[in-house]
């Protein structure tokens, strides 16, 4: 109320500084008579300065200080002729116009101003997020360091563990237990399914076929996932009969560790020690490996979950003002109501890197005429978040359409397949497997 106040003040100022010109220059304080008034300034300067309610008020100020004018030169209230009627009807259109105009402008600059505050506060909970990820990695390595006696040899360790990805922890894990469990051989095994396959090896001469996947037996592996601890030979009740050199080495190992996942519980894979100098086989030995084993299984869990958690965040750059998949997410749970595109491209990712960009530009140009907020939603999968339900069908329609007429005769469109399909759910989730299952090929 107060800021209102103080913008009428400012009007009637305005009109007060120029009255006063009037009176000086022309001994004319309401400039009576002129046809391209000065007026006009005062009123333009309310309406794009403060808005309609600001505009609409100079305008009545305008009128009552050329009524008073009238009445002070012409000693006549009504005008009659011509040039005032013109003059006053100049009063109004120009308040109306300019300040609708301005009011719309205002109108614009607080959506802008909404939808910024929107991306800072996005981006408040994705820092947020990771700085909860971070937290909980300093309590792990925290925690590791507490369970040891060594803290030196095991700080080392946990230090190797903790800054690399997934896919160099096998290699780093068996690197470890040559290291600190000084074996000649070790493998690091996962499972998947029915089978634990091998995942990374150091020492081997060869891998034997049969050794990269590990179907269910009596064997150190499985009874180490079994019995959910550090297990040797003679934890075995008995061997297997067979003579010679078993291709898969099932019985050529020494010690096995079982690897368990954090939160879960549940074993994950194994640490398997194949070949040990006879010196160094002993109680310290199984301790180290067991440890060495837990670290796995909490560093494995953390490399996961730092991964995923950075595909959440990456957009494409190809896409003009594609956001990525957390920020898709959280929009459409935000609102509802609103309508869901997916486009889906399989095989996109073995092309060589030209026919890649080449597809993902020519979705863009598909995905512009749709409107709406275009997301990253997968590895090879994009959506479209439309205001209205109701939009989702015909849009996927026309991005068919156009699909079909833009990528037709591109030399490697036939090794991706392009599915499109529209939905709206409760959820994100919902929506995502309803537009997969109504999906249909370009």
């Amino acid at each position: 109320m107060t800021t209102r106040l103080n913008n009428l003040g400012s009007v009637l100022g305005s009109f007060l500084v120029m009255s006063l010109f009037g009176l000086a220059l022309a001994h004319n304080f309401a400039f009576i008579g002129y046809k391209l008034h000065p007026f006009l300034l005062c009123i333009a300067a309310a309406a794009i300065g403060y808005g309609l309610i600001e505009a609409l008020f100079a305008f009545v100020v305008a009128v009552a200080i050329y009524f008073l004018g009238l009445l002070v030169y012409n000693h006549d209230l009504l005008p009659a002729a011509d040039p005032h009627v013109y003059i006053i009807f100049s009063f109004v259109i120009t308040a109306v116009t300019l300040g609708m105009v301005q009011n719309s402008r205002f109108r614009q600059l607080l959506q802008t101003r909404s939808e910024l505050e929107e991306v800072r506060n996005e981006g408040e909970r994705l820092r947020q997020r990771l700085q909860v990820v971070n937290t909980a990695n300093q309590k792990l390595n925290e925690r590791i360091l507490g369970e040891v006696t060594t803290v030196q040899s095991f700080a080392d360790i946990a230090r190797r563990l903790s800054v690399l990805e997934e896919k160099d922890l096998y290699n780093a894990l068996c690197d470890l237990m040559v290291d600190f469990v000084h074996a000649q051989e070790a493998s690091v095994y996962m499972l998947q399914g029915e089978r634990l396959t091998l995942m990374a090896e150091k020492g081997w001469e060869n891998v034997p076929q049969e050794a990269r996947a590990i179907v269910r037996d009596r064997d150190l592996l499985w009874t180490a996932l079994d019995q959910r601890k550090v297990v040797t030979p003679l934890d075995l009740d008995k061997m297997d009969g067979r003579t010679g050199v078993d291709a898969a080495r099932r019985h050529r190992r020494l010690i096995c560790a079982p690897i368990f996942h954090p939160q879960s519980g549940e074993a994950t894979g194994v640490l398997s020690v194949d070949r040990l100098p006879f010196a160094h086989l002993h109680g310290n030995t199984l301790g180290m490996l067991g440890v060495i084993a837990k670290w796995a299984g909490d560093s494995l869990h953390n490399a996961s979950s730092f991964q995923e958690l950075s595909r959440q965040l990456v957009s494409d750059d190809l896409i003009p003002g594609c956001i990525p998949p957390i920020l898709l997410q959280d929009r459409y749970n935000q609102k509802a109501g609103q309508g869901l595109v997916v486009c889906q491209l399989q095989g996109l990712k073995g092309l060589e890197y030209a026919d890649q960009v080449w597809f993902r530009k020519t979705l863009a140009n598909a995905l512009q005429p749709l409107g709406g907020t275009v997301g990253r939603a997968g590895e090879e999968a994009y959506a479209v978040l439309l205001p209205q339900s109701g939009q989702a069908s015909a849009a996927a329609d026309g991005l068919v359409s156009s699909l079909k007429a833009k990528v037709q005769g591109h030399p490697q469109a036939s090794r991706v397949s392009i599915f499109v399909g529209s939905a709206s759910g409760a959820s994100y989730e919902e929506a995502w497997q309803q537009a997969l299952k109504s999906a249909q090929r370009c």
